[in-house]
């Protein structure tokens, strides 16, 4: 009995699994000021705001390193009244990443649930952030075939498992905002003005609506397939709920986001999903549908030509479309030249409306429409 004890999970410890980096991080964030600082050793911030400052700590040799660290964090509970260590953790985490947190709310006996179980809901979850991942790229009914590279990097990079916390199974999983995979984010109501936002973001503002529509769809609620499909759903998130949801006991999924404020903040976005385990049939019957829905191989954007890129004596030349993707505003680059070139120069100075297709990709920082790239003028 000694033995298993000692080898027991112990619970989080903020002191202890927080490093200073991310302290300040949040810091930074929450609009505290840096007022001291000394290389590897520690740095004094200040919020006027709140009447208070604090030291964060380096260098973990020192002995004294844990109390000074522990100072800090009780510092930030206090001005910001969190209760307890998991709360705070989750709110220093939040500073640069977008929180999901996945609860099975189901029955047990004993505490415990099978191991099979369990690697079901982990499995789900990386399926359910792979699904919101290639929607949040190109909107399809079903994802099937190679992923794009984005997708691929965003889950082997930008994905990690945080801390469980207390409750019923919960998963919290941690989807950091790398600036890198910044794009332009239209700001809604038309403007051409555009905030930074991230490709993790766009992802899970994109698994919140899905699963919005997903749920929907399972509970027979009167929406349009396709509405749903624009909104993240997909025949791969549906597997993915399938696959969280078949064990006996379980009553229902709840899924919760914490945005990150790095981020502009989702608008018309839920921050908690509950999904009632649906039915076997209606899982199903929502699937096929999903699947049997026809796969267009090309996407169409639809707007004003913003700005054009050419080299002097090049005949090709770098496009830039502010428009639509089926309810996805985006700015989308593409490369023209010869007569499609010059017909976008046309579009931009008689500010004429334009249709191009092909297929779009996230290329780090933009979306580009791959060719062959066909445009046309709207009439």
């Amino acid at each position: 009995m000694t033995t298993a004890r000692g080898f027991a999970a112990r619970p989080l410890v903020a002191v202890e699994d927080l490093s200073p980096a991310a302290v300040e991080t949040f810091l930074k964030v929450s609009g505290w000021l840096r007022t001291d600082w000394r290389e590897g050793l520690y740095s004094i911030w200040e919020s006027t705001t709140e009447r208070a400052s604090l030291m964060v700590p380096f260098d973990r040799s020192y002995r004294d390193f844990p109390a000074r660290l522990r100072d800090a964090l009780a510092t930030i509970a206090d001005v910001y009244e969190i209760g307890n260590d998991e709360d705070l953790a989750l709110e220093i985490a939040g500073a640069r990443h977008d929180i999901l947190l996945v609860r099975a709310d189901q029955t047990t006996v004993d505490g415990s649930i099978p191991l099979s179980e369990a690697q079901n809901l982990l499995t789900g979850v990386s399926q359910m952030l792979s699904a919101a991942a290639c929607s949040a790229i190109r909107p399809r009914a079903s994802n099937q075939g190679r992923r794009p590279d984005a997708v691929k990097e965003f889950l082997a990079e930008e994905v990690r498992m945080g801390h469980t916390l207390r409750g019923s199974f919960v998963l919290t999983i941690l989807a950091q905002h790398d600036e890198e995979m910044s794009e332009e984010l239209p700001v809604q109501g038309g403007s051409e003005a555009a905030a930074i936002g991230t490709y993790t973001r766009r992802v899970m503002t994109t698994l919140a609506t899905g699963l919005t529509a997903s749920r929907d769809l399972l509970e027979g609620e009167q929406v349009e397939l396709d509405e749903a499909v624009q909104n993240g759903a997909s025949a791969e998130l549906i597997d993915s709920i399938d696959r969280m949801s078949q064990f006996p006991g379980l009553r229902a999924l709840d899924v919760s986001f914490r945005w990150s404020p790095s981020q502009p903040q989702p608008v018309d976005t839920a921050s908690r999903v509950v999904l009632r385990r649906p039915d076997p049939d209606r899982i199903h019957f929502v699937r096929d549908a999903l699947r049997q829905r026809p796969v267009v191989e090309q996407d169409d954007v639809t707007g004003q030509v913003i700005r054009l890129e050419r080299a002097e004596g090049q005949d090709e030349g770098v496009v830039v479309i502010d428009g639509s993707l089926g309810r996805t505003r985006r700015r989308v680059k593409m490369r023209l030249a010869g007569d499609d070139y010059r017909l976008a120069l046309r579009a931009h100075d008689e500010r004429r409306a334009v249709v191009a297709s092909g297929i779009v990709v996230l290329e780090k920082r933009s979306w580009w429409l791959g060719p062959p790239v066909r445009i046309r003028s709207v009439s």
